[in-house]
């Protein structure tokens, strides 16, 4: 068929190119008329359910996410392994006050800490230290004893608005580029921003010390979200290093009841009984992959993924279970529709995003590019996002040059709105083309600002086009994101069918582009300019965190 002819500005970036508008029907007819992408998310998660990164129901989803794509003719499916740690999860968790009254609370496991071995009883005791020598005064207290994780704040008045989707303002402000923001991801990381992490991360491993040397029985941290909501989190996965003893995330509302008991001089006493297990057969975690082959005689790569692993709160649906099923129904409806990519078009669904990148920053390392490690050895078994640096140069590998661009969803169940361009001004007229035929379901809104949190990040830190999509925001982080109420009931079926015929026809137009996707200059160390200025940053920061830190006591000491 004829493609729409493009003015020459267009063209001058190479792989620009009319919208293919008869394939933009075919998808829009199967996406909608024959979805399958409810089916897939139910799957995930009434069926599984949550997928917390190594553990049985992630071996589960992993195992089924590629016999699913096998079904629908995909090839080359495989699991494709990196190096994690141990897995954990848990059956069930229960914690009540029994004195001075009677009363069941609500909470969940922190992630990667250990079962109770049986219901334990113990008295509750405030723990308030934020420095290895406020530890001290705790010395020989503890043992036995259940503790409230510091002394937070009072609840205040809820300001947020639980719904929304973006209105043409908010559109309107993120199409406007902000030179003062960071070129990449890692720039948001200064030297300063590092430093106070390692800090919290040394005081975080005395402390675990401490907790087991002193035997203490259990620990309850406060959720961060209000209104009755579990926001949980998790501990190292590490072998060798992970969190000694029970730990539980309670309401807001429970927290403060036990907070203003102490308060008063009461003596709360708790019951905590959580059934939590280590998993060790294997350290391994894993990506799920599969591909339609590209007709080409050496065909470059299109690729399209989310994170399959969720949290143990809840089944995951929002995050990112909707990206996971978006995904796949992308592929599917290609596949349905009989495509022959130029392209190879490959799916990958990420695991161990929720810790870190884990998956999608392993993959990126054994296909496309890797970085060197601290040679100080210290440096190098702290945590990645520890490092000083982040290892300069980039060594890129044979399989670079084929990629020509990643597709990602992990922003919650939100219609796509547009598309954030990571600060790759050439790829705005493409992504403006590939909208046309989908105007009446998205504005296409082109943000040159780049977006965080996400895998497409793995690929945009060494030089290669990953991008996110603008997605409405609803209620993703204002009651769902990482919390016990995350389930396919607070998805709109509508928005994700959406979702799916958008990335479907941006992985064909990617695909079957004359050329591959416009790439950003390669990242490079930064000048020794800015290395100068991020000193002299750091050390304002560190005069000011002191300042801070000494009305802090006065404050405690004197009432202030």
């Amino acid at each position: 068929m004829k493609r729409l002819l493009l003015p020459l500005a267009c063209l001058s970036v190479g792989a620009a190119s009319a919208a293919d508008l008869d394939m933009a029907n075919k998808i829009r007819s199967e996406g909608f008329y024959n979805s399958h992408v409810m089916h897939t998310l139910e799957h995930l998660t009434d069926k599984i359910g949550s997928r917390i990164t190594n553990s049985p129901q992630m071996d589960e989803a992993n195992r089924w996410t590629m016999e699913q794509l096998k079904s629908w003719g995909l090839e080359n499916a495989h699991l494709d392994p990196f190096d994690f740690g141990r897995g954990w999860s848990h059956d069930s968790a229960s914690i009540h006050l029994i004195a001075p009254r009677e009363e069941s609370l609500h909470g969940i496991p922190v992630a990667w800490t250990p079962g109770t071995q049986g219901k334990v009883e113990g008295e509750l005791m405030m723990l308030d230290a934020v420095t290895e020598a406020e530890l001290q005064q705790y010395k020989g207290k503890l043992k036995g004893k259940i503790l409230l994780m510091g002394d937070p704040p009072p609840i205040g008045k809820p300001k947020t608005i639980i719904f929304a989707r973006h209105d043409s303002k908010k559109l309107g402000e993120l199409k406007e580029f902000d030179p003062s923001r960071p070129a990449s991801h890692e720039g948001w990381m200064t030297p300063a921003r590092k430093d106070t992490r390692l800090q919290s991360y040394n005081f975080n491993k005395a402390l675990e010390a401490f907790l087991a040397k002193e035997k203490v029985a259990g620990v309850i941290y406060r959720s961060s979200r209000q209104g009755g909501l579990v926001r949980v989190f998790g501990k190292s996965h590490r072998v060798g290093d992970t969190f000694p003893v029970p730990a539980i995330i309670i309401e807001q509302e429970d927290y403060s009841l036990l907070q203003r008991m102490l308060d008063r001089k009461e003596t709360p006493k708790l019951a905590l009984d959580i059934k939590a297990r280590f998993h060790d057969e294997h350290t391994d975690a894993y990506n799920t992959i599969a591909e339609i082959p590209g007709t080409d005689s050496n065909p470059e790569v299109v690729m399209v993924g989310g994170h399959l692993d969720s949290w143990h709160a809840s089944d995951g649906a929002v995050d990112n279970g909707v990206g996971v099923a978006v995904a796949m129904e992308a592929v599917r409806i290609l596949k349905a529709l009989d495509v022959q990519p130029k392209r190879t078009i490959r799916i990958a669904l990420w695991s161990g995003e929720e810790q870190g990148l884990h998956g999608s920053r392993a993959y990126v390392e054994k296909q496309f590019a890797t970085r060197p490690e601290p040679k100080d050895k210290v440096e190098r078994a702290l945590p990645r996002y520890l490092w000083k640096s982040p290892g300069w140069p980039i060594e890129t590998k044979p399989a670079y040059d084929k990629l020509s661009v990643y597709f990602n969803m992990d922003n919650g169940s939100g219609r796509f709105r547009g598309i954030y361009t990571e600060g790759n001004v050439a790829v705005k007229p493409l992504f403006t083309d590939w909208f046309g035929p989908y105007m009446d379901l998205s504005t296409g809104a082109i943000s040159n600002l780049s977006t965080g949190g996400t895998d497409h990040e793995s690929f945009d830190d060494v030089g290669l086009p990953g991008f996110q999509f603008i997605q409405d925001p609803l209620d993703y982080s204002t009651r769902l994101h990482h919390t016990h109420i995350d389930s396919i009931d607070h998805v709109i079926e509508d928005d994700l069918k959406q979702a799916s015929v958008i990335m479907a026809g941006f992985l064909f137009e990617a695909a079957m582009a004359e050329e591959r996707m416009p790439r950003k200059p390669i990242p490079a160390a930064p000048s020794k300019l800015k290395q100068e200025r991020q000193k002299l940053e750091t050390e304002k920061e560190r005069r000011t965190r002191e300042r801070d830190a000494r009305k802090a006591l006065d404050t405690k000491a004197y009432g202030i």
